[in-house]
């Protein structure tokens, strides 16, 4: 007897990560939700035969794209569309623009940017200031730097206090740039020195500082080392490791190009956080995508620090999961499941309720990452020559937005996600 599809736009069907498992499935998709998940189904309807596997599209809690005053480097359009070629269909945006979004009214236009120029949903940190009890009709999320980096708005320190026991009264959740100031060294010349200048004991020290803040939530932005995880975890904050400290160290031969804050670390440092990773220690695994044109990157002193990376976030880690290096079920947990809690959507999961955020990968097909083939406006990346597996396949909201490797989507279709 074949089921009623009314209101059904879309079938889909493949092999199926659930529950731990591949299973082979029919997905129903209605208004952007995920309706029916069945193993048969008989229907004359259309049904999409996906090759390889389904499994839940990625989110990238902590994006730099550049919009507005920077946006020669990446803009809202350039950035999604990079994103959702990797897998990401949710992404959160930090506040250093230019202007910095520290506003009421710079927020406001800033979502505008973003509804116009967006192929996927976003959502914006406010940067900590004193207009954080307005801002909070917009948000609940804001940054704090404590030390200087791109944009340089590091945040008063005679303020930190004040402004989070304001935004903690609104129960807002707050990241944290961690590096202390006070025990920076002498600038380097290389990616050694830039290590030697941010050292780790710098991170570390800010960290144990915020143990003396207001309570309330924190959640600590590229953790470089097992130590400074730890002492975060310690102190029960939201833990946030990225893949250029997870893939890449100060031995590198990047030179300018793996120039980042926090600064990568020597490799034992590495080798710590993905041991970590591996027995699901990190709550979350985020791009911090950071571009610069290459141009910019020219002179190592005068270069500023950041690297992009949205776009190969995921396929960074999918192609760690088929070496069998690490657990897709710790991958999805850090990459989609934890993100999705934290932004109170309902992603993550391929199950009925749940949002049709998918996409379609095959194990099998590994490619090289080349920088001709993704969609930066700096046209560069640090993983030149690594390994990625890319999905074939990316529908969002039931529809597609990649198809065979092609984007397909349209600019403006991304909603943003801090409204209620």
């Amino acid at each position: 007897m074949e089921m009623s599809l009314e209101g059904i736009s879309m079938i889909i069907k493949g092999s199926t990560y659930i529950n731990g498992k591949y299973e082979n499935c029919y997905i129903g998709i209605e208004n952007g939700k995920i309706d029916f998940v069945k193993k048969s189904l008989k229907t004359n309807e259309d049904v999409k035969n996906l090759e390889g596997v389904i499994i839940p599209a990625g989110i990238d809690m902590h994006v730099h794209f550049r919009d507005p005053g920077m946006t020669h480097k990446e803009d809202f359009y350039t950035g999604s569309v990079s994103a959702a070629c990797g897998g990401i269909t949710t992404v959160m945006d930090m506040p250093n623009t230019d202007p910095p979004t520290n506003s009421f009214q710079r927020l406001k236009k800033k979502i505008k940017m973003g509804e116009d120029k967006s192929v996927i949903d976003f959502g914006l940190y406010g940067l900590l200031s004193d207009e954080v009890d307005k801002m909070a009709e917009l948000t609940d999320f804001f940054k704090v730097y404590m030390a200087s980096s791109t944009g340089d708005q590091q945040i008063d320190k005679e303020k930190l206090e004040s402004l989070l026991t304001q935004a903690y009264s609104h129960d807002l959740k707050v990241a944290f740039h961690c590096e202390d100031e006070d025990l920076f060294n002498e600038v380097g010349k290389d990616l050694a020195g830039h290590n030697e200048h941010r050292p780790l004991k710098s991170e570390m020290r800010a960290i144990e500082k915020l143990k003396d803040q207001p309570d309330g939530d924190k959640y600590i932005c590229h953790l470089t080392s097992k130590k400074s995880l730890d002492k975060a975890a310690d102190q029960g904050f939201l833990t946030e490791v990225t893949p250029h400290h997870l893939f890449l160290s100060e031995e590198a031969f990047l030179g300018p190009f793996g120039k980042v804050n926090p600064p990568l670390r020597k490799d034992r440092d590495r080798y710590s956080i993905w041991e970590a990773f591996e027995r699901g220690e990190i709550d979350f695994i985020a791009s911090d995508h950071a571009p610069h044109l290459e141009e910019e990157k020219d002179d190592f002193l005068e270069a500023p620090s950041g690297v992009p990376g949205v776009e190969t976030l995921y396929p960074l880690l999918l192609n760690a999961v088929s070496r069998g290096r690490i657990d897709l079920s710790t991958v999805i947990e850090a990459v989609v499941l934890n993100p999705a809690k934290r932004l109170g959507l309902k992603r993550g999961k391929i199950k009925e309720g749940y949002d049709a955020e998918l996409i379609n990968i095959d194990f099998r097909d590994t490619e090289t990452i080349d920088q001709e083939k993704l969609h930066y406006k700096c046209e560069w990346s640090p993983f030149e020559g690594f390994q990625g597996i890319f999905p074939k396949n990316v529908i969002s909201k039931g529809e597609f937005l990649v198809k065979e490797k092609e984007f397909v989507g349209e600019k403006g279709t991304g909603e943003y996600i801090g409204d209620d």
